[in-house]
């Protein structure tokens, strides 16, 4: 269990790394794009905003696994929906347009955007990996009465039947 719990601590933090490394890269390519300013770093957060939940959750379901375990079902959603996204960005051709840009030289290797997105994008499925792993159920669910259970006898109170 302490396993799980690393990993998701990892993947949180990753997480939070991811955020800002997308941001980074998709205001680099409006940028060369578009001739976007410097405004454009607050929209981008505005709407990549959402993506923090990640994080939080994350966090919060590795600290306190009890009292946060619902939360694994919407970590996974929203991990998924990432890897969805990227999936699209592949399908649509929108790789092919920025992929090519060198974000980092290391030595005589250039690393392209389209590299470093392939990367985010293998992190991310085993961040997934990891919240399909989770082992749901350990919480203990109240019994539920069976058909051997009495219920209380009914009595009237303030309310009257006037039919």
């Amino acid at each position: 269990m302490k396993a799980q719990r690393t990993m998701l601590l990892i993947g949180s933090f990753w997480e939070l790394v991811r955020f800002f490394l997308v941001l980074q890269m998709l205001a680099a390519s409006l940028e060369a794009a578009a001739g976007a300013g410097t405004w454009i770093y607050p929209w981008l957060l505005l709407i990549g905003s959402g993506n923090l939940l990640i994080v939080a959750g994350a966090v919060m379901l590795a600290l306190f696994p009890d009292r946060y375990e619902p939360l694994v079902s919407l970590l996974r959603l929203g991990k998924g929906l990432s890897v969805f996204t990227f999936a699209l960005f592949v399908l649509s051709g929108a790789l092919r347009q920025t992929g090519l840009r060198v974000v980092l030289a290391l030595g005589p290797l250039p690393v392209t955007q389209g590299v470093v997105l392939v990367g985010v994008c293998i992190l991310d499925m085993i961040f997934l990996g990891a919240l399909f792993a989770w082992r749901e159920g350990s919480r203990q669910l109240p019994p539920t009465p069976g058909p051997e259970s009495v219920l209380p006898e009914y009595r009237e109170t303030e309310v009257k039947d006037f039919h």
